[in-house]
């Protein structure tokens, strides 16, 4: 799962056989409880858990993800200061991905959510 993948991905993770376990689980939580809500309009929540599992359980997360996640957050604080109505992350949040993906993660395809 998304989960498994985020672990082979990452460089010299630390984590036990146990803690990878339970991070997957984790993440395959957080797919299945967003099968009915519209994913982007909790991203900032996602990410949030997924950087506390990743902490918890010693699974260093690959810095692409990171900068993606920050750089979606980042965007939406401002957007939603400077213009409330407008649906940023519908906008943005598929391109910082491609861009994340064009340098950092080529191998890897585009989910099917980002379009």
């Amino acid at each position: 799962g998304a989960g498994k993948l985020m672990v082979d991905t990452a460089k010299k993770c630390q984590a036990t056989e146990l803690d990878v376990e339970l991070f997957c689980r984790g993440i395959q939580k957080i797919c299945d409880d967003d099968e009915e809500n519209n994913f982007l309009e909790s991203v900032g929540d996602y990410i949030t858990d997924i950087c506390y599992m990743a902490c918890k359980h010693k699974v260093k997360l690959e810095a692409a993800f990171i900068n993606a996640a920050l750089a979606c957050e980042i965007m939406e604080g401002l957007a939603s200061s400077l213009y409330p109505t407008m649906q940023v992350q519908q906008v943005a949040l598929p391109m910082v991905v491609k861009s994340e993906m064009m340098h950092g993660l080529k191998g890897m395809k585009s989910p099917k959510f980002w379009g």
